[in-house]
């Protein structure tokens, strides 16, 4: 018979809270004294992978096969060690939350924590109770209720249940072994980032690098940052990109899994992205990408603070909080739940096969998107051999989601059901390369020859200057030329205000990216309204007249010229659409307008607009554009 321990602490915080602080496994591990673990997936032939770790505990070796994690959304979690060597045959860890009233699961609720063993044979075994004792019920019991205090005394804005990608609030753990910064040295590159980019920020970053733990610096997000600092994301990101050519932080670039969306490889460079990546994990090749597979994060340079690595646990909920069920089924067995959801989109799907189901979560009292679907909270799908089957469901938020899986199939099989909504915390490769600071402090961080990576989206705006030819006829080339040079100094500086980032200007033109739609129409805006303003106050008597075009889509970016650059058919309708100006007006493609409540932007300062169809070279159909003016 198996050993246990068990053992309950109350909450009084919301469910969704307390899932999000205790599934994160890896954050309780590290901060309950857990040693650091060694971690390697083999990939196996039918398209699954098996995890194998190890650490050393008190000059001892532990090694185990760590089977898949299995969990229902703020709900309950477990996972099992089948261990080599050390002082366990089997070991399950499993933690279960029973909410006070199942109607309201903001009135709390109690974690229960269950160790279960059996020992070993030999010396060690005779140490796996009082080992589970002293390193698991004691710490855990002491830190959950540190947890449960430190969430009853913090304001909740929670609304409902959710699947938030972020900590509500952070467990510290006094890292002994890692080296303390080098408060000299920190003092002195934060003077040095200073004179890029000065703000108050540069102080909390200071006292960051100097104090946090060394688990919190391994992985800066500067979005996460941001939140925790209450500041402004663009601000913080500035401050980041300061420090990182001041030589205070070091910044690198994490492939990341669409699937587990773990980060697979750390590379220093854009240099070194290929195109296709493999996940060990997931047993699957994907390609890489700007906007969901390669992620910029930061750490502190080893000249300022050693920042070692360390995993406390890889598999648990709290590392992939996108996934709101996890469970192993043995061939031939079923698993019936419920759970509720918030609005949102979720994929079902099973490791090692390609075919996906849907679940669509809509806001309470919303209607279905289709009579065909009506919306329903009893889901079934079946795993065979080769496919998942069953009907793709909308749901209703309001209601607990029935849900049945059973494994037909001859293999046991891994399914998940996860949000397809991407970490808010994370900062894309794709955002960075769009950002004009980015550019103008790193601009040697470029793709490798030959290596193009997909961008999902981006708003492409070109202009032109009116009557370009004209001018350097009537001024000459010298005075045009400044005229120009001048004109290019105040577009830079409203492209990037707008979080944009001009890629290349092509004689009088320019070609900018932004990230969302919005933002380049908004710059737009400004572009007409403080261009010609700004070059008479600057000593040119002519002014400047200009011809605007923005269309959005996906687009592939590439190295040209020794630049990162964006090519595709969005880039060339974007330059086709600017084509059609007429100068002092907007030209956009008419799908960026139906993605921005036909450019709402624009018609809050005074714009209207027309709808034109314009025959555009390259373009067998005329293409439907909307042409902005203003009476003034």
């Amino acid at each position: 018979m198996p050993d246990s321990f068990s053992f309950d602490v109350e909450f009084d915080a919301p469910v969704s809270e307390v899932w999000r602080v205790v599934s994160d496994t890896d954050m309780i591990d590290g901060a309950a004294g857990m040693p650091a673990i060694d971690y390697r997936d083999e990939p196996q032939p039918d398209g699954t992978s098996r995890r194998f770790a190890s650490y050393k505990m008190h000059g001892f070796t532990f090694a185990y096969e760590e089977l898949p994690f299995t969990w229902i959304h703020e709900q309950r979690y477990s996972v099992k060690r089948i261990y080599s060597k050390g002082a366990f045959k089997t070991f399950v860890h499993s933690c279960e939350i029973i909410p006070k009233d199942p109607a309201r699961p903001e009135a709390g609720c109690t974690v229960r924590t269950t160790f279960q063993w059996e020992k070993a044979r030999g010396f060690l075994g005779l140490f796996a109770a009082s080992g589970t004792r002293n390193n698991g019920l004691i710490p855990y019991t002491r830190l959950f209720n540190e947890v449960a205090e430190r969430l009853k005394n913090r304001p909740t804005h929670e609304k409902g249940r959710s699947v938030i990608l972020k900590r509500p609030l952070e467990v510290d753990r006094e890292d002994k072994q890692a080296p303390a910064a080098n408060r000299e040295s920190v003092t002195q590159f934060v003077n040095r980032t200073r004179v890029l980019f000065d703000s108050p920020l540069a102080d909390r970053l200071e006292e960051a690098i100097l104090t946090l733990p060394a688990e919190k610096l391994r992985r800066m997000q500067p979005y996460a940052f941001a939140r925790r600092w209450s500041a402004d994301r663009q601000k913080t990101l500035n401050q980041f990109l300061a420090a990182t050519r001041a030589g205070l932080l070091k910044m690198r670039w994490d492939v990341i899994c669409p699937h587990c969306r773990g980060d697979k490889m750390n590379l220093s460079t854009l240099g070194e992205v290929k195109e296709k990546a493999f996940c060990p994990s997931c047993n699957i090749d994907f390609d890489v990408d700007l906007d969901r597979s390669l992620e910029a994060v930061f750490m502190p340079h080893p000249q300022v603070r050693e920042v070692p690595e360390a995993q406390y646990c890889l598999g648990g909920p709290g590392t992939t909080p996108h996934i709101v069920y996890q469970n192993r089924l043995e061939p031939g067995t079923e698993h019936a739940f419920e759970f509720q959801l918030a609005p949102g989109r979720y994929r079902v799907r099973v490791t090692g096969e390609k075919t996906y189901r849907w679940i669509e979560v809509q806001e309470a009292g919303a209607q279905s998107a289709s009579e065909a679907s009506p919306a329903t909270n009893e889901v079934a799908f079946e795993i065979g051999d080769g496919e998942l089957s069953g009907e793709d469901a909308t749901a209703l938020e309001d209601k607990p989601i029935r849900v049945r899986v059973k494994n037909a199939s001859g293999r046991t099989a891994l399914v998940v059901i996860e949000s397809v909504e991407w970490a808010r915390d994370a900062l894309s490769a794709g955002e960075l390369v769009a950002d004009q600071r980015f550019r103008d402090l790193f601009s040697a961080e470029v793709l490798a020859p030959g290596i193009s990576l997909a961008v999902e989206d981006s708003t492409i705006l070109f202009t032109d200057v009116v009557g370009s030819t004209a001018m350097y006829n009537n001024l000459g080339d010298a005075k045009a030329f400044s005229l120009v040079r001048t004109h290019f100094d105040v577009l830079h500086e409203i492209v990037e205000r707008h979080r944009g980032a001009i890629v290349k200007t092509i004689g009088d033109a320019i070609m900018a990216v932004f990230t969302r739609p919005d933002n380049a129409l908004r710059a737009a805006d400004e572009l007409h309204r403080k261009v010609d303003e700004y070059v008479r106050k600057h000593g040119h008597e002519e002014g400047v007249q200009l011809k605007v075009g923005l269309h959005a889509g996906p687009c592939i970016a590439v190295t040209l010229n020794e630049r990162l650059d964006y090519f595709g058919t969005t880039v060339n309708l974007a330059a086709r659409v600017q084509g059609l100006s007429e100068g002092g007006d907007i030209i956009t493609s008419k799908l960026l307008a139906e993605r921005t409540k036909d450019c709402e932007p624009l018609r809050e300062t005074g714009w209207q607009s027309r709808l034109e169809h314009a025959n555009a070279k390259g373009f067998a159909e005329p293409v439907p554009v909307l042409r902005f003016t203003r009476g003034d």
